[in-house]
């Protein structure tokens, strides 16, 4: 297993040691993930180019890119190195307002509404076959607006009811963004009725 360490300032760093397979009493194995198997996880999306987003304007359905523009596949294991949980994540070195969209494919075995879990990073918009459903904010510099746990991106973020037709349902998610990243993972609580698009 590899990783790496970012020291990163303003801050003085001095007397520091680093030994290498030194995990004082941790064991050193990965440790699991706690999703791994887990039905109801939303393991594919595909992904929009990241495009600008006037301040304080809101992203809108009608807006999102069409199918016939550059849209990238992103599977389960699209994360940053050292986290546990899966999920869609994006840095950037710029701090710019602007959107990204993502978007998958429930297919439902008839209509009905499920519970699913959230985890996000900034401000999201959550679309079901073109209707809003849903939008949040998880944003680590404003109290009000952080959400647990310190605003990380986990399961833990929120939950809403997801609408679904009999057949085909496209879930699409708008994040807008300002602060250097986003993340995005979503799960049903019951997929019983429920396939997920397999890519």
């Amino acid at each position: 297993m590899k990783g790496g360490l970012r020291l990163q300032g303003p801050g003085t760093f001095a007397n520091m040691v680093i030994t290498p397979d030194a995990v004082d009493g941790l064991s050193p194995e990965p440790t699991r993930d706690p999703l791994e198997g887990d039905s109801g996880l939303v393991r594919n999306w595909r992904l929009s180019k990241y495009s600008a987003l006037p301040n304080g304007k809101s992203p809108v359905y009608n807006e999102m890119p069409g199918a016939s523009q550059e849209w990238e596949d992103h599977q389960h294991g699209a994360k940053r190195a050292g986290e546990s949980q899966p999920r869609v994540w994006a840095g950037s070195a710029r701090a710019e307002p602007g959107v990204a969209w993502l978007k998958t494919t429930m297919t439902s075995d008839r209509k009905q509404t499920k519970k699913v879990d959230i985890g996000w990073t900034r401000e999201l918009r959550v679309f079901v076959n073109g209707n809003l459903v849903h939008a949040d904010k998880n944003l680590f510099e404003v109290e009000d607006a952080r959400k647990v746990p310190d605003a990380r991106c986990s399961l833990e973020n929120g939950a809403f009811t997801l609408p679904l037709e009999a057949g085909d349902n496209e879930v699409a998610v708008a994040i807008a963004n300002n602060f250097f990243g986003w993340g995005l993972m979503l799960r049903l609580a019951d997929p019983e009725g429920v396939r997920l698009a397999a890519k």
